[in-house]
């Protein structure tokens, strides 16, 4: 493998709720049938435990394979 680019640095909350806020609200949903809307209106309460979940996970170094699928929608 090439060396890294740059450091690696854990997911902020802050950068949680920046990504949050840039949804956006009315996009069909993903494979967890979760609409872009409730993030955007529930970040205060979301975040605290996504923060949590992200650094976990890279922490740990394992990424649930639900995380690896997307759905394409064809209009």
């Amino acid at each position: 493998y090439n060396p890294p680019i740059c450091e690696f640095a854990p997911i902020t909350n802050k950068q949680i709720t920046r990504t949050i806020d840039k949804l956006s609200p009315y996009k069909a949903p993903g494979p967890n049938s979760i609409c872009n809307c409730v993030y955007k209106k529930c970040t205060d309460l979301l975040v605290p435990y996504m923060g949590p979940i992200f650094y976990a996970t890279s922490a740990l170094e394992h990424y649930p394979e639900d995380w690896k699928l997307s759905s394409t929608v064809v209009l």
